[in-house]
C-alpha cells in the first residue's frame, strides 16, 4: 500500500512572486496558476485549486468573496497529494518560491483505493 501525503498551500489572491522584475509581473499568471504549472512539471500525482467562497487569514478582516472581481486579500488554497518523497523533493526544489507562504501537511490515514 502506497503512503500518500497531502499538503495545503495557503495564500492571498493577489500574491505575487518575489525576485521578479516589475515589468514581468505585469504579464505573469496568478500565483495559483504558477504553482499548478510547477507541480505539473514536477509530475506530482494530484493538484487541486480550491476557490474559497469566504474566509480570512491571521485574525484579519473576513473576505466575503462577493462580486465578480476578488479582493487581493481573498484566501486561496492549493492542495497537493503525492508520496512524501515527491512532496519533499518539490518543496525543497521550490524553496525560494515558497519562502513566505503558509504550507500545512495533512497526514492521510487510510488509502481506500490504490
Amino acid at each position: 500500500m502506497n503512503s500518500l501525503t497531502t499538503i495545503r498551500i495557503y495564500f492571498e489572491y493577489g500574491k505575487k512572486q518575489k525576485h521578479v522584475p516589475f515589468w514581468k509581473t505585469l504579464h505573469e499568471s496568478d500565483y495559483a496558476t504558477i504553482i499548478l504549472k510547477k507541480a505539473k512539471a514536477a509530475n506530482l500525482n494530484q493538484v487541486l485549486h480550491f476557490n474559497v467562497s469566504k474566509g480570512y487569514f491571521n485574525s484579519k478582516k473576513i473576505n466575503w468573496g462577493l462580486g465578480d472581481v476578488q479582493h487581493f486579500k481573498h484566501p486561496q488554497i492549493i492542495e497537493i497529494t503525492d508520496t512524501p518523497e515527491q512532496i519533499n523533493w518539490f518543496l525543497e526544489s521550490e524553496k525560494v518560491f515558497f519562502e513566505d507562504t503558509s504550507i500545512y501537511i495533512i497526514k492521510n490515514e487510510i488509502l481506500l483505493k490504490p
